[in-house]
């Protein structure tokens, strides 16, 4: 079994995990285990949902078939289901294919300016979002005109980020079975002027959802948390994607258990 170590801890406390981690794996892995950083099989994450999601974003598209795991160092994460001092189990587990894989959908944005598409993928979110501007943006679902919406920006998600930023701002909790993706407002203008549907609007796997900006010089996008580099944007569709993400975990984790240990609790 090929595998690699992920994290975004500097380099002498990396090199001090990977050295540890490395003989952990060797001490416990009876062999089978092989280091390869270009075509792994196991991307081992360490650290939380941010490190998973750049992992992900590192290694997903080497091949579709790649497991990542999430090892937790530090605070609770849904996309880290192993703790630390639980390494041996999940190797043990690995190798008895005692573990459960998650297949979640991702979401696929094509950018649009005069000259070029980008095509792109999201695991989390993306956002469309300005602080200082109010951004004007028509929406428009399966191509016909939804509404403009006025106000600080946009949120778009597939249900894995449905918990992350998209709570935070009053979106809808989905199952990550769920084969749909999610639009959220990010404080959106509502008075006797100008209106919006003032509600996330969850939609189904087969949906074409398109943006158009009015204003491309004062717009920023983000991606899983990253500022993307893409001048002038006129316009930007988004869908869900036939391509998913493997994530492993224990054969007992629940999600909604998940959810109320995270947001009850």
């Amino acid at each position: 079994m090929r595998y690699t170590f992920f994290t975004k801890y500097s380099s002498i406390k990396k090199e001090e995990l990977y050295t540890k981690y490395t003989k952990l794996l060797n001490e416990y892995g009876k062999g089978l285990f092989t280091k390869d950083d270009d075509n792994p099989e196991y991307v081992f994450s360490f650290g939380g949902d941010g490190t998973m999601l750049s992992a992900i974003h590192e290694y997903m598209f080497k091949d579709d078939k790649i497991k990542f795991v999430g090892i937790k160092m530090g605070n609770l994460g849904f996309f880290t289901d192993y703790e630390v001092d639980e390494f041996k189990y999940l190797i043990e587990s690995i190798i008895n294919n005692n573990y459960k894989e998650n297949k979640y959908h991702v979401l696929k944005y094509i950018l649009k300016n005069d000259k070029k598409d980008e095509i792109g993928f999201a695991i989390n979110e993306i956002t469309l979002i300005n602080p200082i501007h109010t951004q004007i943006i028509d929406v428009y679902i399966d191509n016909n005109k939804f509404e403009t919406f006025r106000g600080t920006g946009l949120l778009i998600c597939p249900p894995t980020g449905s918990t992350a930023y998209n709570k935070s701002l009053g979106g809808t909790i989905l199952d990550p079975k769920v084969e749909a993706f999610q639009l959220t407002e990010i404080a959106a203008l509502n008075n006797t002027i100008y209106k919006s549907i003032n509600s996330s609007l969850v939609l189904n796997k087969n949906s074409v959802l398109t943006l158009i900006t009015n204003d491309s010089n004062n717009i920023y996008v983000s991606v899983d948390g990253k500022e993307h580099q893409f001048n002038n944007i006129k316009q930007i569709q988004i869908t869900l994607s036939d391509d998913f993400v493997n994530i492993i975990s224990k054969k007992d984790t629940i999600f909604w258990k998940r959810v109320e240990k995270a947001f009850i609790k």
